[in-house]
């Protein structure tokens, strides 16, 4: 009896690539291209730490920043893979909170698409400059706690925190909004030149702030709202009688 399945004992059926593994491959492979930017910017900004508290040295950090991730495509989940890879790393370069903040700020503003949620609630670190110059008509979700200067500079994007925020949140706003779902540090405020910032807890200290409009919960406490005229003439006749 002729075997009906002869012809078919040399085929071999063609191998066909699972559509998955050639995502995770790619993904892979530009997180290998982020790391080694990563690398790059923080072995030229880690020789000078001061530039920390510097306005102009931190304005070139974010720069080289900028410069390094030209011609890296990456998309959010991109973004949230970098941090979970800072986070889990215990290298000394990699410690440096505030670079590593800066250039996860600078991969938010980088990014092609406008809306970006990050969630921080399992990492272990609280990463500075969050938000750091988010422009006009990109939204940045932060799930969790934040680091000091979040949303510094803001130049007319939205930053929503769902956590509480450090020191120096909302410093030097231009334009925008930036909202903290529980508490903010010291120094909120400070150098706010425009925009919205909302603390729906409390804060712990305001800064010296130039402009803009600050809330504390439900009440406006920057610039302090003043009682209408008829207000406090009714208020002045109630004292004399």
């Amino acid at each position: 009896m002729v075997n009906p399945f002869q012809a078919f004992r040399t085929y071999a059926a063609p191998q066909r690539e699972i559509p998955l593994d050639r995502i995770l491959a790619q993904r892979d492979q530009t997180l290998q291209q982020l790391l080694q930017s990563y690398q790059a910017f923080v072995e030229e900004e880690s020789q000078q730490l001061v530039w920390v508290v510097e306005q102009g040295a931190l304005s070139r950090a974010y720069t080289t920043a900028v410069n390094v991730l030209k011609g890296i495509e990456f998309a959010v989940e991109d973004v949230e893979d970098m941090c979970m890879e800072l986070d889990g790393t215990v290298a000394p370069l990699a410690s440096l909170g505030a670079p590593s903040g800066l250039f996860i700020a600078a991969m938010c503003n980088q990014s092609e698409e406008c809306d970006i949620t990050l969630n921080l609630r399992s990492m272990a670190r609280r990463w500075p400059f969050l938000g750091y110059r988010l422009p006009r008509g990109r939204r940045l979700f932060l799930e969790g706690d934040v680091g000091d200067f979040v949303g510094a500079l803001l130049e007319g994007g939205e930053v929503t925190v769902t956590g509480n925020a450090g020191n120096y949140a909302g410093i030097g706003m231009k334009n925008g909004r930036l909202q903290i779902g529980y508490s903010s540090g010291k120094h909120t405020g400070e150098g706010m030149r425009g925009g919205v910032l909302e603390i729906k807890g409390r804060i712990t200290e305001l800064g010296k702030v130039k402009n803009g409009t600050i809330y504390e919960g439900e009440q406006q406490v920057f610039p302090p709202r003043t009682a209408p005229a008829s207000s406090k003439a009714s208020s002045s006749k109630r004292k004399t009688t």
